[in-house]
C-alpha cells in the first residue's frame, strides 16, 4: 500500500487495515511465508504510522480485545508507547502463551523495560 493511500483513508480503515495485517502476518508466520509476513507487516505498520501522525492510536485500545492474540500482541506493544497500563498485563499475559507468540511478547516486555524498544 502506497503512503497516500494510508493518508487518503479514515481512521477507521487505518484500524481495519492494522488488524488485518496483524492477522495475517501471524498466519504468515504459521506457514513459513517471509514474503506474506513482510507485506502484512508492510500493512500493519503503514496504518499504525499514519494513525499516529494524527495523534489517533488511541483508536487501537479496543482491539485490545480481540481473540486473535498476534492483533493482541501488536496492539499491547504499539500502546506501550501512550498508555502502558494497558500494554502491559496484555503482554505479559501472552508471554506465558507457549511459543513463538509467547516469546515475542516477552522480548517486547524486556525492551520496553530497558528502554530499547522501538517504535515505527
Amino acid at each position: 500500500m502506497s503512503t497516500r493511500k494510508f493518508q487518503k483513508a479514515s481512521n477507521e480503515e487505518l484500524v481495519q487495515w492494522y488488524a488485518e495485517g496483524s492477522v495475517a502476518y501471524g498466519k504468515a508466520l504459521e506457514a513459513a511465508d517471509s514474503r506474506a509476513a513482510n507485506r502484512a507487516n508492510d500493512k500493519l505498520v503503514g496504518a499504525y504510522q499514519e494513525l499516529r501522525s494524527r495523534g489517533a492510536t488511541s483508536q487501537l485500545i479496543p482491539l485490545l480485545k480481540s481473540e486473535d492474540e498476534t492483533l493482541r500482541m501488536h496492539v499491547a506493544a504499539h500502546v506501550l508507547e501512550f498508555a502502558p497500563e494497558l500494554g502491559e498485563p496484555t503482554l505479559l499475559w501472552l508471554a506465558k502463551r507457549p511459543g513463538l507468540l509467547g516469546f515475542r511478547a516477552e522480548y517486547v516486555l524486556k525492551a520496553w523495560r530497558e528502554g530499547t524498544l522501538k517504535f515505527p
